[in-house]
């Protein structure tokens, strides 16, 4: 039995087959409107039949081709290229396909004992080869669309949902008694050690809060202004963790890339939440960005918590659906006893 091709197709085809071919084997001979010696073909005995032929198999061969085609160009900005070479693989292939089509038409024609019937002129041919061909090709191309018009529209309700959710966390991440209470808590021992400290460390801290406000209605950001905000939240770690923690950030020419925003702030998030921060077992984090692959890398030593720190690990899930919205390439999770590491996928300046 034909297997439904969905991912390539965009539908469960096989409805439309079962009723696509049947009814176009009966118009096209109406269509073409073709003579027999001096009178009509037998309609039901020889045109149809034949009509069949033709039909099943350029059905088939045309399906199979959109199917290959949309496999080797499946992103959006190649469909031009893969429209243009299907026509032109149609334009080849039609006239061919006609010729096997109508050997085999002639050999069963004959078996059953038909009698033949006069060639069709030159028009009707060029239409009998060519109508079929690109009727076929338009209808799946036009449900394809049609499909993946829909899908956009569903993705980009997601999207939506997906924005409002990622604005209420980073808001819980603004007003997170824990980490204020850390960063006032700090703020209240620099101020009677040194007042000049205490106020690089308050000037921070707004900026801070100012840049999460500003970036909340910001799906992407430049890779250099994440970066600028990362280097300022780990000052503020830096702060008050002393030497117990040390980032490193190792990155050129990123001027040319975009990430969603606040996506570096929440992995080191994540690495403090989650391990021991000490001066007797510092918290290494390393952030590169791969050349190679376009990724931006962010690891950390492992040094799990005796106490277990809860965590649905809904930033993480939150980062990938972010990061897919915008490119095909996965966000990738590495987890060992001794690393963790999270690759992110850089995405061009258009």
């Amino acid at each position: 039995m034909l297997r439904p091709c969905i991912e390539n197709v965009g539908f469960d085809d096989r409805r439309l087959m079962l009723i696509g071919i049947p009814l176009l084997s009966l118009l096209m001979p109406v269509l073409l409107d073709l003579s027999y010696h001096g009178g009509q073909y037998a309609y039901w005995t020889h045109q149809v039949p034949e009509s069949m032929i033709f039909v099943t198999g350029f059905w088939l061969f045309f399906r199979w081709l959109m199917i290959g085609m949309r496999r080797k160009f499946p992103s959006i900005g190649e469909a031009t290229k893969r429209i243009i070479l299907q026509i032109a693989i149609i334009l080849i292939s039609a006239p061919i396909l006609k010729h096997i089509f109508a050997m085999i038409a002639f050999g069963i024609m004959s078996l059953c004992n038909i009698e033949d019937h006069a060639m069709p002129g030159m028009l009707q041919t060029m239409i009998s080869i060519y109508l079929p061909s690109f009727l076929i090709v338009s209808i799946y191309e036009a449900i394809y669309y049609f499909v993946q018009y829909k899908k956009a529209i569903v993705e980009r309700e997601k999207l939506q949902t997906l924005h409002v959710q990622t604005e209420l966390d980073n808001l819980r991440n603004q007003i997170n008694p824990h980490f204020l209470f850390n960063s006032l808590n700090t703020l209240m021992n620099l101020i009677p050690q040194d007042t000049e400290a205490a106020m690089s460390f308050l000037s921070k801290l707004s900026k801070f809060y100012r840049y999460s406000v500003s970036t909340k209605e910001e799906k992407l950001i430049p890779l250099a202004k994440e970066i600028e905000f990362a280097k300022l939240y780990i000052d503020l770690l830096k702060e008050r963790f002393r030497d117990a923690i040390n980032v490193n950030i190792d990155i050129e020419n990123d001027h040319q890339y975009m990430i969603p925003p606040l996506s570096l702030q929440l992995l080191i998030e994540n690495a403090v939440k989650h391990n021991v921060v000490s001066k007797e077992t510092p918290l290494s984090v390393e952030i590169i960005f791969d050349d190679k692959v376009g990724e931006l890398v962010v690891s950390n030593n492992v040094q799990r918590k005796l106490e277990s720190v809860s965590s649905t690990g809904v930033g993480l899930k939150n980062i990938e659906k972010r990061f897919k919205y915008f490119t095909t390439r996965p966000v990738k999770i590495f987890n060992d006893l001794e690393r963790f590491q999270v690759s992110l996928p850089t995405i061009l300046m258009s």
